[in-house]
């Protein structure tokens, strides 16, 4: 995983992962995560929180968190904020989303690590 791509975000382990889903791996190594139990954003939050997206033709949700976050492993982060139900789905082209400051993101990575510590 290399979601330290930006300095100031720390980077989850596998057991943090199960934090924020249901973890399950198959006998080849391959991580499923059950989507249903996750970490809640609020979405009131402050303009200085956030920026906005526009979606564009061609991103899907790592890409997104990619071209923001400099890693496509935060596209979670991108779609608990923006209440995306089936993040299986393909984001719509026109759509305007909730980008969460690096900042906000670094205090939820370290809260979900400390949470395994606890």
């Amino acid at each position: 995983m290399n979601q330290n791509s930006i300095k100031s975000l720390p980077s989850l382990t596998d057991e943090n992962y199960e934090q924020i889903f249901n973890v399950y791996q198959d006998e080849n190594g391959n991580y499923y995560y059950n989507l249903l139990q996750s970490v809640a954003i609020p979405t009131n939050l402050p303009p200085g929180f956030y920026n906005k997206y526009n979606v564009v033709y061609g991103d899907t949700w790592p890409y997104i968190s990619y071209k923001n976050y400099n890693t496509p492993n935060l596209w979670w982060v991108i779609t608990s904020a923006n209440s995306i139900i089936d993040p299986t789905s393909i984001p719509t082209p026109g759509t305007s989303l909730y980008i969460l400051d690096p900042n906000i993101v670094s205090q939820i990575l370290d809260q979900v690590a400390n949470s395994v510590n606890a």
